[in-house]
């Protein structure tokens, strides 16, 4: 199995894993439940709910690539020249001469946890933020979705960015 894919679904059990506990009643899950005015899913709802939700995760994972990992800007900016696949241009040797010498910096899974952290400080917060106002939920719940979200990004940003080849 290709290694990309494997540490997206690696990555992809993060909000699965880390919901498991966040969202347990001995933790967080009473007064989530309390916010919102909830019953427990029905066994079938809740095995889709799984599911789809290791597919976002899966999504998730991949849209954080190219913010954990710096080497993709370069790899981005030139994806359309026709040069890069003829391994004998000038740019596609000066390509393999910079990913060589700097592929490897900034490779870390405290560097691709910063990057998430500030992704979903940045990105997701607001948008629990205004959905959260606009749906008249309670303070509670932004912050507790927000929380978690943040660190769910935070730690699949460090998965990706130790893990992912270029």
């Amino acid at each position: 199995m290709d290694q990309k894919l494997i540490v997206n679904l690696c990555a992809a059990l993060v909000p699965l894993v880390l919901g498991a506990i966040w969202y347990n009643p001995n933790l967080l899950g009473r007064l989530w439940g309390s916010a919102l005015g909830m019953t427990p899913l029905p066994p079938a709802r809740l095995a889709l709910t799984v599911v789809l939700t290791y597919a976002a995760g899966y999504y998730i994972a991949r849209s954080l690539v190219p913010i954990v990992i710096h080497q993709y800007g370069l790899h981005g900016m030139l994806a359309g020249d026709p040069d890069l696949k003829d391994k004998s241009s000038a740019l596609s040797i000066t390509v393999q001469g910079l990913m060589d010498k700097y592929g490897h910096n900034y490779r870390t899974f405290k560097h691709g946890a910063l990057h998430g952290f500030f992704t979903g400080l940045y990105l997701i917060l607001p948008v629990l933020l205004i959905v959260g106002l606009w749906e008249h939920k309670k303070i509670s719940w932004i912050l507790i979705h927000a929380a978690f979200w943040i660190l769910c990004v935070t730690i699949m940003g460090g998965i990706v960015c130790q893990y992912m080849p270029i």
